[in-house]
C-alpha cells in the first residue's frame, strides 16, 4: 500500500478561503475514497502463536518490528522450550500449553508441521470462540480441511509466508475462508506489514505461491551457491565468492522489484553484443536452467497440492 502523495487518484478541490491573521487559507475538500489508509491496528490485541519454528519468529518479529502489537501481547506454545531463547529475547511469553495460548490470544496463527495440524486443531477447537482470528501457515492444508476440524462460523484464514520474513523481508499471500470478514484480512495485512509483501488472492494461488516463494528460496539459494562455486573454479576464495554472490542476488532482486520492469528487459540491459554476459547465458539456457526452474516450481507445487489431499483423506 502506497504511503506516498501519489495515493490521490485526482487532484484536490479548494474551497473558498478564510482568513486567520493575515494568512489566506484554503480548505482542502479530498473525497475519503481517493486517500488509501493503513487499517488501525490495537497494540493490546493478543496475539497467538502454536509452533516456535522460523516461520512464527519471522512473523512475531515483523508484528513487534512494526510497532502493531506490544511483545507483552505475544504469546508462543510448543512442546519442548528448546525454541523459546530467540522468542523470549523480543519480550514475549511463552508456554508448553496450548490450551493457555487459544484462552488469552485473539488471533491464534497455527504454525506447526502439516502433519501436526490435525491433532492442534482437534486440541483447541473447544476453545474457539467468535473473538477469535485463526491463521494457518501449514503448508497443503485447505481452508477446507481446516473450515472442517474447527467450530462452524469460525474466521479462519490460510496463509504462507517464506523464510525471509525473518529480515522482514518476506513474500506473503493468504486466503480468507467462507467466515472471514474483509476486515479480518485487513487487519492481518496491517499486522504482517513489516513482514514484507503481503497480498490476498483465491486459495487456488496459495500452493502455486508455496511452490513460487515458499520453496523458491531454496531454488535462490541454489543458484547462488552455484554463482560461488563458479568463481572458486576459477580462482577467487570461497569465503569472498559465497559473499559476492549473496550480494549479486539481493542487488538483482532489489533492482528487479524496484524498477518495475520486466526481468528479460533488465537482463537485456547487462548484455552487450559479444560480451561476456551473453556467453554466460548461452551456457546457461544449454544446460536447461529456464526448464529446469519452471519444472521446479511446478513439482513443488504439485507436492503442496498432494499434501493437501493426503490431510483430507485422513479424516
Amino acid at each position: 500500500m502506497s504511503r506516498h502523495a501519489s495515493c490521490f487518484s485526482s487532484s484536490p478541490s479548494l474551497k473558498h478561503p478564510f482568513v486567520t491573521g493575515n494568512l489566506k487559507i484554503f480548505e482542502i475538500n479530498v473525497p475519503r475514497k481517493q486517500i488509501k489508509m493503513e487499517p488501525e491496528t490495537n497494540p493490546h490485541q493478543r496475539i497467538g502463536f502454536i509452533g516456535a519454528g522460523n516461520m512464527a519468529f519471522g512473523i512475531a518479529k515483523g508484528i513487534i518490528t512494526g510497532g502493531n502489537v506490544l511483545p507483552a501481547n505475544i504469546k508462543v506454545s510448543a512442546p519442548s522450550n528448546r525454541n523459546f531463547g530467540r522468542f523470549q529475547e523480543l519480550g514475549i511469553s511463552v508456554t508448553n500449553s496450548n490450551v493457555e495460548l487459544v484462552c488469552g490470544s485473539d488471533i491464534v496463527f497455527v504454525a506447526v508441521k502439516p502433519h501436526l495440524v490435525r491433532n492442534v486443531l482437534n486440541e483447541i477447537s473447544v476453545l474457539i470462540t467468535d473473538r477469535h482470528i485463526i491463521v494457518s501457515v501449514a503448508a497443503g492444508i485447505t481452508l477446507e480441511t481446516l473450515e472442517e476440524l474447527l467450530p462452524e462460523n469460525a474466521s479462519i484464514i490460510r496463509l504462507m509466508p517464506n523464510l525471509p520474513c525473518i529480515v522482514q523481508e518476506g513474500a506473503l499471500l493468504f486466503s480468507r475462508g467462507s467466515c472471514a470478514k474483509p476486515s479480518d484480512g485487513e487487519l492481518l495485512r496491517s499486522l504482517l506489514h513489516h513482514c514484507g509483501l503481503v497480498e490476498e488472492g483465491p486459495e487456488a494461488w496459495i500452493d502455486i505461491h508455496t511452490g513460487l516463494s515458499g520453496s523458491g528460496v531454496a531454488f535462490v539459494y541454489l543458484f547462488s551457491e552455484a554463482l560461488a562455486e563458479g568463481a572458486i573454479k576459477m580462482g577467487m576464495p570461497s569465503s569472498l565468492a559465497h559473499t559476492i554472490a549473496s550480494q549479486t542476488v539481493l542487488g538483482a532482486g532489489r533492482l528487479l522489484r524496484d524498477s518495475g520492469k520486466h526481468p528479460a528487459q533488465l537482463r537485456s540491459e547487462v548484455c552487450t553484443p559479444g560480451g561476456t554476459t551473453i556467453y554466460g547465458l548461452h551456457t546457461l539456457e544449454q544446460g536447461g536452467v529456464r526448464a529446469a526452474t519452471m519444472s521446479a516450481v511446478e513439482s513443488a507445487t504439485e507436492r503442496a497440492r498432494r499434501l493437501g489431499q493426503m490431510s483430507a483423506a485422513r479424516k
